[in-house]
Formats: C-alpha cells, sequence, structure tokens
C-alpha cells in the first residue's frame, strides 16, 4: 500500500515525466524517492541514480545550506515556495520558482514534494517592465519640460518636478485637482473637446497650444501634446508633455503688434485699419461708422525748409492730436506719408461726423513747436458715415471730400 503511494507507476509516471517543470518527491531523511526526467536532466543526472540520493549531494553544499530553511519548514508541515537562481547542468542561469508540499500521513510529515519551475522568461520580462518603468520614472522626474500622466476625465494622475515648478504647485496639490481648475476659463472648452475625443477614440493624439492659471495667478502659454494608451489596468490614460511657450507668445505678439503699429506715431497703421473695418462688415451690426481723412497740407514744404528730422516730429505732434481729440472705441491711424484716419466707431450721427471733422482741422492748425522752432502747418479733413458695408467706398468717400476741402 505506501509502494503504492509512494512510487507513481505507469501512465501518472509517464504523466510526470512529459511535464515541463521538475517534479520530485524526497522523504523525511531528505533522500530522493522520485524524481522525473526533466529534474535528472536540469541536474545531467540519470534518473535511476537520483532514487536514494540526499538533496545536499544534487544541490551542492551551498545551495543546500540556502534550501535547508524551507526544506525544515515543509518537513515541519508548512508548504514553502520561493525564487530561487541556478545553474544548470549547460551553464546556463536560470531563475527558478520552488513548491515544497508536506506529505502527511496519520498527522505526520513523511516527506514532500518538490516543484520546481523555470521562470526565467517569466523573470526576464519583469526585469525589463521594471527597467523601462525605471526609465519612464527617470525621463519623467528629470525631463526639463512638464510630464504628466492624467485619468481619461482628466486628473492628474502623475506629474513631474518641470510641471510642477511651471505652474506653482507641489505635486500633492496638482493631484488633489484636475486640468480644468488650472485651465485659463477661455480654453476650457477647447480642451473638453479635446479630451472628449481622445475618450471617445476620435483621437489618439491631440496638440494646442493654451493657457493655464499658476498658483500665483499669472497666467502661462504653454504647447500641450497628449496622446492616450488603453487598456491600462486601471483604465485608460493620457500622457501629457508641457511646454512653457509664453517668452514665444510675447514675441509673437509684440511682432503682431508692430505689424499693426506705425512706428513714427504709435498710432494704427493702415493694416490694422483694414482689419478693424473688415471685423465691423463681418460683424454685421447694422450700426454706421465714422470716417475722417486727414492731410497734412503742403508737407513736403516742410521737409524742404525744416529737415526731414523735423518733418517726422511735426506728423508725431499731429498724431499726437488726432488721438487725443477721439472718444474711447474710437481708432488714430497713419496710413501713410502724411495722411491720418480716424474710425469713429462711437459716432452717432452724420451730422456729428461732420462737425467733428470741422473741429479737428481747427485743432491740428499749427504753429507746433519743435526743437524750440515754430512749425507752420494745416490739414485738410474729408469725412464719410455709413454701415460698414463697404470699408473701401467709406475711406473713398472721406478721401474725396478730404481732397474737396483742401481745394477750397
Amino acid at each position: 500500500m505506501a509502494d503504492q503511494r509512494t512510487y507513481p507507476v505507469g501512465q501518472l509516471a509517464c504523466a510526470i515525466d512529459q511535464l515541463p517543470s521538475m517534479i520530485g518527491y524526497w522523504d523525511s531523511s531528505e533522500r530522493n524517492v522520485f524524481a522525473n526526467k526533466v529534474y535528472a536532466d536540469y541536474f545531467g543526472i540519470e534518473p535511476a541514480r537520483l532514487v536514494g540520493m540526499h538533496i545536499s549531494e544534487l544541490l551542492g553544499e551551498g545551495l543546500y545550506e540556502l534550501n535547508k530553511p524551507f526544506i525544515s519548514g515543509a518537513l515541519a508541515g508548512e508548504q514553502q515556495q520561493f525564487y530561487r537562481t541556478l545553474i544548470d547542468v549547460n551553464g546556463v542561469v536560470r531563475v527558478t520558482q520552488a513548491t515544497y508540499v508536506p506529505d502527511v500521513v496519520d498527522g505526520s510529515v513523511v516527506g514532500f514534494t518538490a516543484m520546481v519551475v523555470d521562470v526565467s522568461a517569466r523573470a526576464e520580462a519583469e526585469r525589463e517592465r521594471d527597467r523601462a518603468v525605471r526609465l519612464f520614472q527617470i525621463a519623467m522626474e528629470y525631463a526639463p519640460i512638464g510630464k504628466a500622466l492624467l485619468t481619461i476625465d482628466g486628473r492628474w494622475l502623475q506629474v513631474n518636478k518641470a510641471l510642477c515648478d511651471l505652474l506653482g504647485y507641489t505635486s500633492e496639490e496638482l493631484l488633489q485637482n484636475s486640468f480644468r481648475d488650472l485651465t485659463h476659463p477661455d480654453d476650457i472648452a477647447m480642451a473638453d473637446q479635446h479630451l472628449a475625443g481622445l475618450a471617445d477614440g476620435t483621437f489618439t493624439s491631440v496638440a494646442s497650444e493654451k493657457r493655464y492659471i499658476r498658483k500665483d495667478g499669472a497666467t502661462i502659454w504653454v504647447q500641450r501634446n497628449a496622446t492616450v494608451v488603453r487598456d491600462i489596468d486601471d483604465g485608460d490614460i493620457i500622457i501629457a508633455q508641457i511646454q512653457d511657450i509664453t517668452a514665444r507668445k510675447e514675441v509673437e505678439a509684440a511682432l503682431e503688434r508692430q505689424l499693426l503699429i506705425d512706428d513714427l506715431t504709435g498710432l494704427a497703421n493702415r493694416r490694422r485699419l483694414m482689419a478693424e473695418l473688415q471685423a465691423l462688415k463681418e460683424a454685421d451690426s447694422g450700426n454706421p461708422v465714422g470716417i475722417l481723412f486727414v492731410d497734412v497740407d503742403s508737407f513736403k514744404s516742410v521737409n524742404d525748409r525744416y529737415g526731414h528730422a523735423v518733418g517726422d516730429r511735426l506728423l508725431a505732434a499731429i498724431g499726437a492730436r488726432i488721438r487725443a481729440n477721439l472718444r474711447a472705441g474710437d481708432i488714430a491711424c497713419r496710413t501713410g506719408g502724411d495722411e491720418f484716419v480716424a474710425l469713429l466707431r462711437s459716432s452717432r450721427s452724420a451730422d456729428g461726423v461732420e462737425r467733428l471733422a470741422a473741429r479737428v482741422r481747427m485743432l491740428l492748425a499749427g504753429p507746433y513747436l519743435i526743437e524750440g522752432v515754430p512749425v507752420p502747418a494745416s490739414v485738410s479733413v474729408g469725412w464719410s458715415w455709413d454701415k460698414p458695408v463697404s470699408p473701401e467706398k467709406l475711406l473713398l468717400i472721406a478721401d474725396e471730400r478730404m481732397y474737396s476741402s483742401k481745394r477750397s
């Protein structure tokens, strides 16, 4: 009866030999009773030679001493499981998972079954995974730009130091918020649209320029690139890269202002004037606007007599007077040479614009004291008042009236 229990025979023995794991049985004196072919092959010993061998002879003294606590535990009736790195008969390093299962008969431990599984591939995969995680963490922590992981509904999961420095919050503070809490109000709708597209699969990645509000209240511009990663254990996540572009946006804004501003007078230029008129046309509010067209009389003679530097100072002084006599919301422009245009968005009637044209003509009359020298000057002023359906027509009417005024 004992032999039938202890020594697997027939098909059972054949089946155990086919298993990829090492399986053996050791009695209470730590001597082998049975081992399958994989067990014997692993150590390069014939299966028949294993029977009766003490486990220390098989493992060697060093490995035996390492395993002794687990052997003792199994013989004390407690199942053991542990990992061990072994070198097989061919010199190949293997990572194994060993399980010792006590064999208890009538309340006494008479031996234990050893099952040893080669988990080298799994261990290598885990090492690669751990290495990838470490590399990702290093890339996150030491990146010179902001990096973050977010949930699919926009909550911060992980943030790096660069992002904390950029936004002025600690990582703990950021993790209590969602990106919406820090997004500029004017950019939330676009950000929500992008987030919804990532969530429903419309987009796999998005890129945009947006604004965040720092903890100190300052507004910053960022270039935000975000990619969704599907089927993570805890659900889909978003990987975001956030780069500060505030300085670039400020330079762009300054350049844009330069493109819309006349360098000499600081007034709006012709490009700005036409953009404003086009915007009024597209708004189609039905409200008329007024135009004043101002031309400096005989400006060439001023340049010839006093020099171009004085002529430039005269144009700047005339531009300043025009701007000083307009209402809030009106725009003074220098459209080129000695010509100025005032866009009167606050005008109420044609009569009012005509009266303003006459008043401006008187207010701009010289002399102007430039570098201690009185410089005479006069201007001709034309006007128009109509709905901005045709900006060109508005300017043409004012221009024609200006020349009519000059001739008279």
